[in-house]
């Protein structure tokens, strides 16, 4: 009897600090609403930064940089439906430049 007392009382004791940690208060409960708005301000700011400076969250892998006057190679043995310019991609891709200014793919049968 007096073993399953004090099991019994381990127990509860456990359980009564275990609920009580679990139910303390975070810095975001503490922090006003004028201080948690001001973080997501600066947070967003930042991520605005990032973006702008070409930092894409990825540390040490720079943004591919292509240069503007750069044209993809022309493959002069294929045509498009109406007989615009196939050229290929980077990735191996053949496509060409529809009526609208957009890039049309061929697939892999043509």
């Amino acid at each position: 009897m007096e073993n399953t007392m004090r099991l019994l009382v381990l127990w509860f004791s456990l359980w009564w600090t275990s609920s009580a940690c679990a139910q303390g208060t975070t810095t975001e409960e503490t922090m006003s609403v004028r201080g948690r708005m001001a973080k997501a301000r600066a947070v967003k700011a930042q991520k605005q930064a990032d973006k702008v400076m070409g930092n894409n969250g990825m540390m040490g892998k720079p943004e591919k940089a292509t240069p503007t006057d750069y044209k993809a190679p022309v493959d002069k043995v294929l045509k498009g439906p109406n007989g615009e310019v196939v050229r290929t991609g980077e990735r191996g891709a053949k496509f060409y430049i529809n009526k609208n200014g957009n890039k049309t793919y061929l697939s892999s049968n043509q």
